[in-house]
């Protein structure tokens, strides 16, 4: 609450977010006199090691990189055995309620966005960090337009033993790559993918996979093509976002780098520095690549030669018809194809290899027969008196609810009716209740957990907390004051005995709210939704 004090030197002043594992406070540091953010967390998993763990996870990895796109961690410390981590204070507010009340965000600012977060995590993927939730609500934005990482709750460091069981999936739906979607390693382009699902609803003003549950959006990474921008998106823009979209994080820009090079490169209009920096974006990229993995057998997936040719990578070259990469193209050559023989060798090591055939061929025939015979055989004498079997019924299986699993920063901070929506739309009964907070009335403070924390089961109650606004202070009544009686002056007339005139109270005043604190959405440190889990 506001007034506690964290190692007798930062005193909290008020509270900017909460999510599923921790709030994020407002502060003050005693001693040098600046502002900071405070991340606590909650009671309730106090007692469990696993999130003391991850928040201890936490406070190690952001001290290990040290960047100006990356809130910088201060302090760490337990209170009381309440763990807390201080922070680097950013005034802004999360990408998510930037694009929530802009809708897109246009072609250039989402460019200069994608560049500032890619150069961070460059830093990261330098020091061994892959962040594995990279979403719109852990991306800071101040009004300057100055982008900052934040929540590297559950990212991972390469030298250091994973805090998740081998196949657990870790991160955001929305945002996940296909490759931590089936469970495998999360790598430096798996944040990168992220950063193609952002920049994607930035330019479309939707996310590019939608499902009805949270693992039908995984799933839809992993199986699905995304739909193709508008086309008031410029064509080397499109690219570039269909790059980072590939299912292969090999078809992804090699380096968070490559990445930052080239959308600084578009934002400039030089789409060939682009290219360079990510050659994967080039036109007929992906068609090239999968010729030559299907020349080197890298996947199960052939290619046939015609999609080769249909690619425009076939080449004519000395009288033969002959595909790029080396691909043969069968049924293409023909009898004067071949190379000139003036000694006739040819003809007849062809006449040689004509009689082999033919003798192969009569191997294969003879090989047939004693199969069929042999067949014809077994069930003459071991299967012709088996009773045939009753076809038997398919078993009915049972079809349990579909698991939804929520992050509580995705509608902290959303309106009441927005929130209800998107959650009804998973398949979960909501339940309001209205709390009083310095959030303005109707928007979404908190979310609570149920018996299984943030997992649910389609057609479960969800309980969302939104605030009526500041508590209101009513002003004392105020007291009935009699009216003065009237004097008369002396006369020489019998005087009259005054009247006293009934009092009339004044109307009440009327108690205005405490205010509008005019914020639409949570702000984690210093303003974000998804700052604090």
């Amino acid at each position: 609450m506001p007034g506690t004090r964290l190692g007798n030197r930062y005193t909290l002043t008020e509270r900017i977010a909460i999510g599923g594992m921790g709030e994020v406070w407002k502060g003050k540091d005693d001693v040098l006199g600046r502002p900071v953010a405070a991340k606590i967390l909650k009671e309730e998993y106090l007692g469990e090691p696993s999130f003391l763990e991850r928040f201890r996870a936490e406070a190690r990895t952001m001290g290990s990189v040290t960047h100006p796109g990356i809130a910088s961690v201060y302090d760490y410390g337990e209170e009381d055995q309440s763990p807390y981590l201080v922070m680097e204070f950013v005034p802004g507010e999360p990408l998510s309620a930037l694009m929530e009340r802009e809708g897109t965000l246009g072609v250039d600012r989402t460019l200069d966005l994608i560049a500032q977060c890619s150069t961070a995590l460059y830093a990261a993927h330098q020091a061994g960090v892959v962040h594995r939730d990279v979403k719109p609500g852990n991306i800071l934005v101040t009004p300057e337009g100055v982008a900052k990482l934040t929540d590297f709750g559950i990212a991972r460091m390469a030298d250091q033993a994973p805090l998740t069981k081998t196949g657990q999936v870790m991160g955001t739906a929305q945002y996940l790559a296909p490759e931590q979607a089936t469970g495998k390693p999360s790598t430096p382009a798996s944040d990168m993918y992220a950063l193609g699902v952002i920049a994607y609803e930035a330019l479309a003003g939707s996310r590019p996979f939608q499902g009805d549950s949270q693992i039908a959006i995984a799933m839809a990474q992993v199986n699905e093509k995304h739909p193709p921008l508008p086309e008031s998106v410029p064509e080397p823009v499109r690219r570039l976002v269909d790059c980072l979209l590939q299912k292969r994080p090999a078809s992804r820009p090699a380096t968070a780098k490559a990445l930052a090079d080239a959308a600084a490169a578009l934002r400039r209009g030089d789409t060939a520095a682009a290219e360079t920096a990510v050659p994967q974006m080039s036109p007929g990229w992906e068609a090239r690549d999968a010729v030559t993995r299907a020349f080197r057998g890298d996947e199960a997936t052939q290619v046939q030669p015609t999609q080769a040719y249909a690619a425009g990578a076939a080449t004519q070259r000395m009288g033969t018809n002959t595909p790029a990469y080396g691909v043969p193209a069968t049924g293409m050559y023909q009898a004067s194809d071949m190379y000139d023989d003036p000694d006739g060798d040819l003809a007849e090591e062809d006449e040689q290899k004509g009689r082999g055939g033919k003798i192969a061929a009569i191997v294969i025939a003879v090989l047939l027969v004693l199969g069929l015979i042999g067949t014809l055989v077994y069930f003459a004498f071991f299967a012709g008196g088996d009773p045939e079997e009753e076809p038997t019924a398919p078993e009915t299986v049972e079809t349990t609810p579909a698991e939804v699993e929520i992050d509580p920063d995705d509608y902290i901070g959303l309106t009441e009716s927005s929130a209800t929506s998107s959650l009804e739309n998973l398949g979960l009964v909501v339940n309001v209740v209205e709390v009083e907070d310095d959030a303005r009335a109707g928007l979404v403070t908190g979310v609570r957990a149920g018996n299984n924390g943030y997992v649910f089961q389609e057609g479960d109650q969800i309980t969302i907390e939104v605030s009526t606004g500041p508590a209101q202070t009513e002003a004392p009544e105020p007291t009935e004051e009699p009216t003065p009686e009237p004097t008369t002056p002396p006369t020489t007339q019998p005087t009259t005995p005054p009247t006293t005139q009934p009092t009339t109270p004044s109307p009440e005043p009327t108690t205005e709210p405490a205010g509008d604190n005019g914020n639409d959405d949570d702000a984690g440190l210093g303003g974000g939704e998804g700052e604090a889990r």
